[in-house]
């Protein structure tokens, strides 16, 4: 296989060399040949970038946070940030603050419980392959993991997003924020 895949590296390159393939379909072609020798710990997010969400706090503050924040999932946690409850999409949150505030028994936004909103979190070890956890992203039709090390530890999160930069470059949407070179 290592073979294969350096015969196509080789390939790519002289393609390059004699004008047939651009810079930039080079460097994409190689990068998705990178996934499988690659694993998740290279390109995650560290956990002390991770925003988090505890639990503990007054639902208008939660509220506050998830809507400040550029990130659509955040982690929820209770008393430590090793003690992960799950995460919280944005838009579920939204959908049961409607239903609080305009439901029938319309409770209000006290009665939000951001743990009963959270999904599952979905954790998954360090040493996982790009390769293996793009394709474990598409089985799963979730684009979010906890990445933690062999004790269980959480070191980071990785997205689906993450690996296709790995492949494509920076995808950035409108709410990415865009950082101007002073100079």
């Amino acid at each position: 296989m290592l073979a294969l895949r350096e015969e196509i590296a080789g390939a790519i390159a002289l393609g390059h060399s004699g004008g047939a393939v651009e810079k930039e379909d080079r460097d994409r072609l190689l990068g998705a040949l990178d996934l499988s020798h690659r694993t998740v710990d290279e390109i995650m997010r560290h956990r002390r970038q991770i925003e988090m969400i505890d639990a503990d706090l007054a639902p208008g503050e939660i509220l506050t946070r998830v809507l400040a924040s550029p990130h659509t999932r955040l982690p929820i946690y209770r008393d430590s940030d090793e003690n992960i409850l799950g995460v919280v999409h944005a838009k579920d949150l939204l959908r049961e603050v409607d239903r609080l505030v305009r439901g029938d028994a319309a409770l209000g936004i006290e009665g939000l419980d951001i743990v009963k909103v959270a999904m599952k979190p979905y954790f998954i070890p360090d040493t996982t392959s790009l390769d293996e956890q793009m394709r474990e992203f598409l089985a799963r039709r979730t684009h979010f993991a906890l990445v933690v090390d062999e004790y269980g530890a959480l070191q980071g999160l990785i997205t689906l997003e993450d690996i296709l930069e790995e492949i494509v470059g920076d995808i950035t949407d409108e709410f990415d924020v865009v950082r101007k070179d002073s100079g």
